[in-house]
């Protein structure tokens, strides 16, 4: 009888690299900016906070930066956003 060997291939989990886009405060990401980029189909995305203050930077992964962006830029020029508040810079 001949025994064969499976070969067990580990994944290795691929580190993501995230670039940050824009500017926001912490309320503003929390409430509007995640589900905008949520409904733009964006998977990966997080709030990197600032040292002081409740302001830092929305962080997209790498090749999904374009998208976001689409995405966020869609959101303002959209005629029903007009009169909104800016929520990033």
């Amino acid at each position: 009888m001949s025994s064969s060997k499976k070969k067990v291939v580990e994944l290795v989990p691929t580190k993501k690299t995230m670039v940050n886009l824009f500017k926001t405060n912490y309320h503003y990401y929390r409430h509007w900016v995640k589900y905008i980029l949520s409904e733009g189909k964006i998977k990966a995305f997080r709030f990197v906070k600032d040292e002081v203050g409740w302001t830092g930077k929305i962080a997209v992964d790498k090749p999904e930066v374009d998208t976001a962006k689409k995405v966020l830029a869609d959101y303002k020029t959209n005629t029903k956003n007009a009169g909104t508040v800016d929520m990033w810079w």
